[in-house]
């Protein structure tokens, strides 16, 4: 039985001492040119023709940086409408922060393997929707995934 509480308590400190890995800090722009069903992803969502426009017109940057902080990043979603920040997250732990249309979401990021999950539920009313934006590397690129119902979007950043 102590074997098995010392298991759990191995496990959960493993789990709880996730670090993102060093390939995702920098800085990183969006090639808008190589977008891959972006406008079909925004449409299956339920945006608008006048919203689909303004995002896929607008300049996006994604920024990680190491935090003071053990096992945590700050993460920065730089657009030329809104910058969005993100400090000492830890990977799986829940937290409220404010998403590019301007209102309230719980946002995780979570790690499978190599590839990063940042998990958005809009917490007010408006137009935002629960959204998973997944995240790994094709060669040198930063490949930003959304899916929404059979349409699979895809963003490529460069590192700067």
């Amino acid at each position: 039985m102590r074997s098995l509480a010392a298991l759990i308590v191995l496990v959960g400190v493993a789990a709880a001492a996730q670090n993102l890995p060093e390939k995702y800090y920098g800085k990183f722009a969006a090639e808008n040119s190589k977008n891959v069903n972006f406008d079909e992803y925004l449409t299956a969502k339920g945006y608008g023709w006048f919203t689909r426009k303004l995002v896929t017109m607008a300049n996006f940057e994604k920024v990680f940086k190491k935090s003071d902080k053990p096992n945590a990043f700050s993460f920065e979603n730089l657009t030329s409408k809104k910058n969005v920040y993100y400090t000492d997250v830890t990977i799986g732990q829940k937290f409220k922060g404010e998403g590019l249309d301007g209102t309230q979401h719980e946002v995780v990021f979570e790690l499978v393997g190599d590839h990063l999950f940042e998990k958005h539920t809009p917490l007010e009313e408006g137009e935002a929707k629960a959204e998973t934006h997944e995240y790994f590397f094709e060669e040198d690129w930063l490949v930003v995934q959304m899916k929404e119902k059979d349409i699979v979007a895809k963003r490529y950043y460069k590192r700067q």
